[in-house]
């Protein structure tokens, strides 16, 4: 079975080789491309016709899809802006209590007192520790969803060029 299998390669390859070098290989290919263009203009105009309205037919639930795609990714997007403003709002008010803390170590006093309540420096401190670490860990998440808005939207423009595309064609063969 395994010697079938080689000499059969091997005559393909021979013939393949052949073909390609000399005049025959041409001549082959230039038979082929006169029976497919026969092929295609003995075809009635009536089939090519049908043909193409099955086509159209065929694009209407893609294009129905596209559509139902560009929707959803249009909602994404809208809703990753607003995290993403409620993001930024929430950094940036972090980040005015953190430099008002930071303000108030670097005046010199040991005792602060805040709504209220009295801290020593240590504990404004430690404080303003924890502060700094929520504030970069709010950071790293606004990049993050700043990055997946990003690739919703190139999602959906390209959705939008297929659809676009889509129609382009529905219409050429309409």
């Amino acid at each position: 079975m395994l010697k079938k299998l080689v000499g059969t390669v091997a005559v393909l390859a021979v013939a393949g080789l052949v073909l390609s070098q000399s005049p025959l290989g041409s001549y082959l290919s230039t038979s082929c491309h006169r029976v497919a263009d026969s092929v295609e203009n003995s075809v009635p105009l009536e089939f090519q016709i049908d043909r193409a309205r099955d086509m159209v037919r065929d694009l209407e639930p893609e294009i129905k899809r596209s559509m139902h795609v560009i929707a959803k990714e249009e909602v994404a997007v809208d809703q990753l802006n607003g995290r993403i403003d409620a993001a930024r709002d929430k950094a940036d008010q972090e980040k005015a209590e953190i430099m008002r803390l930071q303000s108030d170590l670097s005046g010199g006093a040991n005792v602060f007192r805040y709504a209220g309540h009295t801290y020593s420096a240590a504990e404004v401190r430690s404080d303003l520790t924890r502060r700094f670490t929520r504030f970069k860990t709010s950071d790293a998440t606004l990049d993050s969803l700043q990055q997946m808005r990003d690739a919703r939207q190139r999602n959906l423009d390209a959705a939008r060029e297929k659809l676009t595309a889509m129609m382009s064609a529905q219409r050429q063969l309409q």
